[in-house]
């Protein structure tokens, strides 16, 4: 008898934002930066790339990519052209977790791998896998005390033992709690999965937004011959219109089975997008440092509002990606049908503030997330304090 099909689940973040994002006039939730506008990018524009976009022909375009683009990529990981299959990044993350479980089956008789996925996280780096059949578990991020969000290395160690892991997927710098692992944590990560050949898939997304002056991480395609990393322009480069990304692997039998997948996908992608992606990578200092600068600036609202509020949250800045996680506390947890998402949806209704609840995430609903690259968050703060003071003055009219 033949298995059941596995459906994907519905992405109950996305369904959420598309619901209220473009309605709600203070998001606080959103992981893209402060996006740049057509002007703002065509002035970069060098001689070359100017001349590319007068001249552009809105015709089909290469399936890996245009060359000038897989050039300005490759220079950013430090890897070949070769190594590159440009994509949507939501695009990327299915074709590479396809064909990786697809190369298991064929070349290794492994039918239902074990994958671990950070956890909490973006629910399509678990919801594919789950749908390919494979077996899933969590490493999972815990919140402690005086210190902020951490992963453990040894919990890692243990689930790849205990159950002969064949895929990692990692996110770092980590989407919801911000967490990057340091450079020993990396290399140690890096040296679990080459020991025992296990495939990692690294999500870098939030990758050069580092606020607190250290170095980047190094990319995990750059160092491991096994590794699918994950990047594009949705969220440090503040292009998420544009809908370019790519991966990267240095694995040539995966790199193949990628390209003959997007096939039954986009095909390719838009030509007016590759010319002002070009554009972007060849100023990415000066894309970087604006997004830093909106985060950096937010980050110093947040921690004072916050500090303001010990009773009702407990906030722990990152120090890098575009979003942290918020637990909240007191009586906030008792607002409408209660917990995260109860408090989240009260403030929403009375303020337009948008937050996200654990709850879009699958996990424990006493965290929200908070986006802070947009410029609209000091407005959004405004908001919300006055939702606390208005609140707080209700419940000692009513002598609670």
């Amino acid at each position: 008898m033949a298995n059941a099909p596995i459906y994907h689940q519905p992405l109950k973040l996305e369904r959420y934002l598309i619901k209220h994002e473009y309605v709600a006039p203070h998001p606080m939730c959103c992981s893209d930066a402060e996006s740049v506008t057509m002007q703002e990018i065509l002035e970069l524009a060098d001689e070359e790339c100017t001349k590319m976009w007068k001249d552009l022909s809105l015709g089909y375009t290469e399936c890996r990519g245009h060359p000038l683009l897989l050039e300005e990529i490759a220079r950013l990981h430090g890897v070949s052209a070769e190594d590159i299959l440009v994509a949507a990044p939501q695009e990327g993350i299915y074709i590479a977790m396809k064909c990786l479980v697809e190369l298991l089956d064929k070349n290794f008789q492994i039918v239902r791998p074990h994958v671990i996925v950070t956890y909490p996280g973006y629910q399509s780096l678990y919801e594919n896998v789950k749908a390919m059949g494979c077996d899933v578990s969590y490493w999972t991020a815990k919140l402690c005390d005086g210190i902020g969000w951490r992963f453990d290395l040894n919990e890692l160690e243990e689930l790849v033992a205990k159950n002969d892991t064949k895929i990692l997927v990692v996110n770092f710098p980590h989407n919801p709690t911000g967490f990057v692992p340091t450079s020993d944590q990396w290399e140690r990560i890096l040296e679990i999965c080459k020991s025992r050949k296990i495939f990692l898939f690294s999500d870098e997304m939030y990758r050069l937004t580092d606020n607190d002056g250290s170095d980047p991480l190094s990319s995990a395609c750059a160092v491991y011959e096994n590794a699918i990393t994950l990047f594009g322009l949705s969220k440090t480069f503040a292009l998420p219109g544009l809908r370019i990304g790519w991966v990267v692997t240095p694995n040539k039998t995966l790199m193949a089975l990628m390209e003959q997948t997007k096939d039954y996908i986009s095909i390719c992608s838009s030509a007016p997008s590759e010319i002002l992606s070009i554009i972007a990578l060849r100023n990415k200092d000066w894309l970087i440092n604006r997004t830093r600068t909106i985060i950096v600036e937010n980050l110093k609202l947040l921690g004072k509002f916050f500090k303001k509020h010990p009773h009702l949250f407990e906030w722990y800045p990152p120090s890098a990606s575009t979003t942290g996680f918020l637990r909240v506390k007191g009586w906030l947890l008792k607002l409408g049908e209660g917990g995260a998402m109860g408090f989240c949806e009260e403030v929403r209704a009375a303020t337009g503030v948008l937050l996200a609840s654990a709850s879009l995430f699958d996990f424990d609903d006493q965290y929200v997330r908070v986006g802070f690259a947009r410029k609209s968050i000091p407005q959004a703060l405004a908001a919300l304090e006055e939702f606390i003071k208005s609140r707080e003055s209700r419940k000692q009219s009513e002598g609670n």
